[in-house]
This record gives C-alpha cells, structure tokens and sequence, in this order.
C-alpha cells in the first residue's frame, strides 16, 4: 500500500492519537493531516507552475511543523530535503546550491541567505488557515522523489540520495511490522539523518505515536533518561552507540524503566558486547538488528537477537533480507538490489554510474560493505574502502575496534592511524569502558591514564585475536566516546586528540 494512503487511513481511524510529540508540541493524525493539506494546497496553489518538481528544503530540528512540512511537500508534488539545525552554515550553503534557489520551508530560523524561505510565522498561519483544500488532490506519483537525504561525500561536497515514493511505501510495509499499532517510539536521530526515516515512517505508517528526542537533552544522560521515562517509551530506535552512553547510567535497566520491551538498531555494528550489557539491565527486552545504507532507504535486512547468537556466532548477524530485495556477495561486496533501491544521486549522473545499475530488471547499487552470506543469514565483515597499509601490511580497522570490545570492560573502540609526511606510522586505538564520566564534555577528555600494566594486558588479549602488526602502539581511555550530530562515535574529533 502507498505510505499517504496508510496514513490516511490512521488518520481516518485514530484521528485524536498523537503523531508525533517533541519540544512542547504535540500533533495528533487529524492535525497532521489537516495541517499537512492545507499548506500543501498553499505550495501547490501558488508554486505549482514555477519549478515543477523542485525540491524543498525543510529546515529545523524536532519542532511538530516539521512532518506537517514533510507530508505537505510531498502531497504539492514536490520532493522534500531535511536539513537539521546542527549543520554548519557551509554544509546548509552547499546543499541549497546543489537544489538551485529552493523553496525553503522554515520552522526555526535559516541561517543563510540562499532560497525563498517562508518562516515559521508563515507556516503556522498556512497550516492552520481556514482556506480549504476542496479542489487539490495529490500531485505525487509512485515514481516520483519522495525526499532528498545528503549525505557526505568523497570530494567534500554533500551528495543527495533520492528516495522515491514507491521506494519508501515498499521499506514501510516491511518496517512497521516491528511496531504494534499504538505503540510509543522514541526518534533519537534528526530528520536529516536516514536512521529517523525508520522512526518516522514505521510510526506512522502502523498508527503509532512519535517522541522526538531534541538534541539538548541528548547532551546529558540524565535528561535522556527522563525524557525516556516521562513518555513512557517502549520502543528505542538509534544507534548502538547511543544506547551505549545510557548504559553507563546504572539506573538504565528494567526496574525504572518497565515501558522498554524492545531495542531496534540501525546504522553501527551491534556487537555482543552491546548485547549482553543491554540483556544484564533489560533481561526481557527484544533487540533487533537491521542493516542498510542511505541509498536502499534505510535497511533492507533484519534479524532478532537471541541467545545463541551471542554463545555461537563470532559476529552477530545483519539479518535476512526483506521481501522484495536481493543481495548479491560480489568480490566479497555486498550489493542490494529490489524495490527500496535508490535512482541515485540528487543531479549527479557521474557518481551514480559509478555505483547504480539494472540487474534482471532490478535496481542494484554498489554498498562498499563487505559481507557474506551464512545459509539465509548475512553478516557484515566490514568496508571495503576501510583499509589502510601499515609497514606493507592491509589492514581493517574495524576488524582491531571489534576485537577490542569486551577486553577489561571496553564498551567502545575506535582505532586511527597516525600519519607523518603523508605515511602511516602507527595506530592508536581509543577505548571506553562506560561509566568513567557522567556527561558530554567528557568525551574531550581523557580518564585517567591506563596503568602500563592494563595497556600490556589489552595488547596481550590482542595478539591472542590478531597478528602482532595489528596491534595499536598506543591505547588511550577516553571517558565517552565523541558522537557527531548522528549519535556516530566523532572520528574527527578523536584525530584532533592524537
């Protein structure tokens, strides 16, 4: 079923639950969708001729416009782009000149001068006018683009992945399965991170109720947990890393938080590590892994955790692959084909030749990943652009941070490679072990030192795993690890501490 007409029907059906709640404002399914017509009727009415199907931006953070600007866009006929409040004014400069003089739809203020921006006052007087929509209907189609993520890239310019409306309805009649109608979900990730479309459209496509998590209170642990606990949170959408961080309050666990019956990952290996702290505090909760990049709309794998996972694999496993995907293991890379594949890149022919293709009738694209299958099973061994030559030897980070977890306590790794003129000398490899500080600013600086004695030790644990050049000549504990705007560890910031 397309996504509108799923929503439609929640809207229809459960009109005074709420949507989506965060920062004070609450929308239910009748005032998103009421709200959502009539500034789409405004777009429509008076852009409708100029720039077809230009895209809009949507600029803000957590604010209740912001999916009443997302449905609105895409009913006028027009793809939107999220941009988050936390992007520098560079990055927000690129992408609106990447789109060419955009509409801009506003709910906090926009920083740069690009675009035709309509402002918060404006939007809110659109959305709640008594104009009526009687004579608009829907101007999107299947094949059109739904919306627009930018994601970085090589040359240091943003890329856009476009998502189209028929890629999107396909990922959300699989994910809202992982929901019951009703449920209450948290949205951690910002609207201009892909992780929040899982969120975002599973929530409302099953009839569910949103919270949005604004970025203030995930900078200190303690207004997190509030938050979790005064909107009774039952489903955590995010980032292991994210959930790492709360796992280093010792109150996380199932006594004072008996809403959490399941934990839903996206966008970071999940290790057993992970796991088994999450089962030590939430014994009864479910936790679910996916796998997917921005270009197949979000995930296109997923597979419950159990216990014999942890006691049997060496690695947990991605999952299964949806209905209406494939992967295809080529040269060890793990390429996705089928209905949630992306057309490429926002006006970019050349990097989407370099990564889309047709195959037996199907979209394909190029992950990067590196992986294999197991049976049905699909595990993920790493990238394949992750590697670096150290005295002649190639090397996988991931597979040193992933050996790491579980040493003495290390929650969290991170391994860099130290560079002098142009060469890599050597690797310094960061670890958390949670609990060794209580707040953000901690993550610029170190815990105490490790004791020469732990520092042997971990390499010795080590070289039990790996051989003796991938062993990091220096090991540094850091109290938390740095997270960028997407609850990713900071690898930018931790160069910065080398």
């Amino acid at each position: 079923m397309l996504l509108l007409d799923r929503i439609y029907e929640n809207y229809k059906a459960n009109g005074d639950r709420v949507a989506y709640e965060s920062c004070g404002d609450s929308l239910t399914y009748k005032e998103l969708w009421e709200q959502s017509d009539r500034l789409a009727f405004f777009l429509w009415k008076y852009y409708g001729d100029k720039d077809e199907k230009q895209p809009v931006i949507v600029y803000g953070h957590k604010r209740a416009l912001m999916p009443v600007c997302f449905l609105a866009c895409v009913k006028a006929g027009r793809p939107y782009c999220p941009v988050d409040t936390s992007m520098p004014d560079t990055r927000i400069r690129d992408i609106a000149e990447a789109m060419g003089n955009p509409i801009v739809l506003a709910t906090e203020d926009f920083p740069i001068e690009e675009g035709r921006v309509l402002n918060e006052v404006v939007i809110r007087g659109l959305a709640g006018s008594s104009e009526t929509p009687e004579e608009f209907e829907r101007k999107i189609s299947p094949e059109d683009t739904y919306y627009i993520i930018f994601t970085s890239g090589s040359t240091g310019k943003p890329k856009g992945v476009e998502i189209s409306y028929s890629n999107l309805s396909c990922f959300a009649d699989w994910s809202a399965d992982f929901f019951p109608e009703g449920a209450r979900i948290m949205n951690q990730a910002p609207f201009s991170f892909d992780l929040s479309v899982m969120d975002t459209y599973s929530a409302l496509a099953g009839g569910c109720s949103l919270y949005g998590l604004p970025k203030d209170m995930q900078k200190e642990c303690g207004q997190t947990l509030e938050f979790i606990r005064t909107n009774r949170i039952q489903y955590l959408v995010s980032t292991p890393s994210f959930v790492n961080m709360l796992l280093a309050d010792k109150t996380f666990c199932e006594d004072d938080f008996p809403d959490i019956v399941q934990f839903l990952f996206c966008g970071e290996r999940l290790t057993k590590e992970t796991v088994r702290r999450i089962w030590e505090r939430f014994p009864n909760a479910r936790i679910i892994n996916t796998y997917g990049p921005t270009e197949s709309t979000v995930a296109v794998t997923s597979v419950e955790i159990t216990g014999d996972m942890l006691d049997t694999e060496d690695e947990l496993p991605i999952g299964r692959v949806k209905p209406g995907s494939r992967i295809i293991i080529e040269d060890d890379e793990i390429i996705i084909c089928g209905d949630t594949v992306s057309s490429g890149y926002f006006r970019d022919e050349e990097k989407t030749g370099k990564t889309f293709f047709e195959k037996d009738g199907m979209r394909c694209y190029r992950s990067g990943d590196r992986g294999y299958f197991r049976g049905d099973m699909l595990y993920y061994t790493g990238r394949k652009d992750n590697q670096i030559k150290l005295h002649g030897y190639r090397i996988e980070l991931g597979d040193i941070e992933s050996n790491l977890i579980g040493i003495n306590g290390i929650t969290e790794a991170a391994v860099l490679p130290k560079m002098k003129d142009g060469t890599i000398k050597s690797l310094t490899a960061f670890v958390a072990a949670g609990g060794c500080g209580d707040n953000a600013a901690a993550a610029d600086r170190d815990c105490p030192e490790l004791t020469f004695q732990e520092v042997k030790e971990i390499k010795a644990r080590l070289a039990e795993k790996l051989p003796a050049y991938m062993i990091p000549k220096k090991i540094r504990a850091v109290a938390e690890m740095p997270r960028n705007i997407n609850g990713k560890t900071d690898r930018k910031r931790l160069e910065q501490m080398l």
